[in-house]
């Protein structure tokens, strides 16, 4: 337990928590371990789905839900949606705080709010750089309207987020994509995993019996939510090119689909076009206490993502000692190492990722090493303590009005692992 002086009331605002995503994961394990340092920690949000949403690490937290603003019926244009949502949330919580800790959009713009009504400090976790300037630029002339629109909202978010005290985010790439367009501190602080959850030793043997995998199948594993900027399709190419190479891979892929359905029957469709129907499989969405088994039954795990802000589940499947394939399109790339802690690869590139694949599968060495120096990577610099540690110090330095900016970069920017 930390001194009674160290210790502060910190509130964790998420728009909504409905689904078992990795901001939910990061914004959830953030708050408990915080809380566990006995940090006074409430969780703020306008849609929560108890049994939906990590409800595990949820009943150890104190969730409150707000409700939906104004229009409850209304879910699109999402901005709106989230404009109204706000404007309830900042105007239900009466409670001061010493921390506002919003996460994602719009979540920073309640805490500006709550800050003006109750006082406190605004620390915002932007895990994805809002876009509203991107489209208030390039949608098509026939929609100057939507465009009109996106551009009074960016101007809007710009005019609040000089409101708050510090951005931070989870890679240098994401704080370029920030800069370029918003103004004000930042600072980079990785996220990490629970590692008394994420450890070798899963059910390997259940879930490759689940879907029929012989022991001597080479299994590439792919999990999260169906998103097109998964590029899932590149890895579906590259086990194409291997298999014409005569490089026999199986390639399981497992998540939701419920946010882009269409994506997920695009590539189903491509998977039936190359005739890749025995060697590619879709699962379901995994459940929270099977993650593990699923790090564990896969030979290796492929991320081929682009333009992703972090990537947590690549640090998920390096904690459980599996060796992982990581696109450059990925910003968890900036803490990895090629041929060391990971195999990077170019984002969009279905031939480089084939070959990637092919010397893992044929290079135990290799396989052992990168899973040995990723796992240990993980478990010393990666974890949801260290996340809490540093920031709860930046909270502390914050409430006590440092300026901290030039310190935060100087410690955690140069966050590459090597080893000797």
């Amino acid at each position: 337990m930390l001194p009674k002086l160290s210790l502060m009331k910190i509130a964790l605002i998420m728009h909504e928590l409905l689904m078992e995503g990795g901001g939910e994961r990061q914004c959830l394990s953030l708050a408990q371990a915080l809380a566990r340092q006995g940090h006074k920690v409430t969780v703020y949000t306008s849609a929560y789905d108890a049994s939906g949403c990590f409800p595990d690490t949820c009943r150890r937290l104190a969730v409150k839900d707000i409700g939906r603003g104004w229009f409850s019926w209304l879910s699109r244009p999402r901005f709106i949606r989230g404009f109204l949502d706000m404007v309830r949330l900042a105007a239900s919580v009466n409670e001061e705080h010493d921390i506002w800790n919003p996460h994602h959009w719009p979540a920073q713009w309640g805490a500006v709010w709550l800050k003006r009504r109750l006082g406190g400090t605004v620390l915002w976790m932007c895990n994805d750089v809002p876009d509203f300037w991107a489209k208030s630029r390039g949608a098509a002339p026939r929609n100057i309207v939507v465009r009109a629109v996106h551009r009074m909202y960016y101007r809007c978010d710009r005019k609040q987020n000089a409101s708050v005290d510090l951005t931070m985010l989870l890679s240098q790439w994401a704080e370029s994509e920030f800069k370029a367009v918003y103004a004000g501190p930042t600072c980079v602080v990785r996220s990490g995993v629970d590692p008394s959850r994420f450890f070798p030793g899963g059910d390997r043997k259940k879930i490759r019996s689940r879907f029929g995998y012989s022991d001597s199948e080479f299994v590439l594993l792919w999990l999260g939510i169906f998103m097109p900027h998964r590029r899932l399709e590149d890895a579906i190419e590259g086990v194409h090119r291997l298999r014409c190479r005569g490089v026999n891979v199986r390639l399981l892929m497992a998540g939701s689909t419920r946010c882009y359905p269409d994506y997920a029957t695009s590539l189903r469709k491509l998977v039936d076009s190359l005739d890749l129907a025995d060697h590619i499989t879709f699962a379901p969405k995994v459940g929270d206490e099977e993650i593990r088994d699923f790090y564990s039954a896969c030979d290796a795990f492929v991320f081929p993502n682009e333009q992703q802000t972090w990537g947590l589940a690549v640090l998920e499947a390096m904690a459980c000692g599996c060796p992982v394939l990581v696109s450059r399109g990925a910003a968890v790339h900036e803490v990895l190492q090629d041929g060391v802690t990971a195999s990077l690869f170019p984002p969009r590139s279905p031939d480089i990722l084939a070959d990637k694949i092919e010397t893992i599968v044929c290079d135990s060495r290799l396989r052992n090493s990168l899973a040995m120096n990723g796992m240990r990577l993980v478990h010393e610099k990666y974890n949801w303590e260290r996340f809490a540690d540093q920031i709860a110090s930046i909270c502390r330095k914050l409430r006590d009005g440092k300026d901290i900016n030039q310190e935060i970069t100087a410690t955690t920017l140069a966050d590459v692992y090597h080893v000797n």
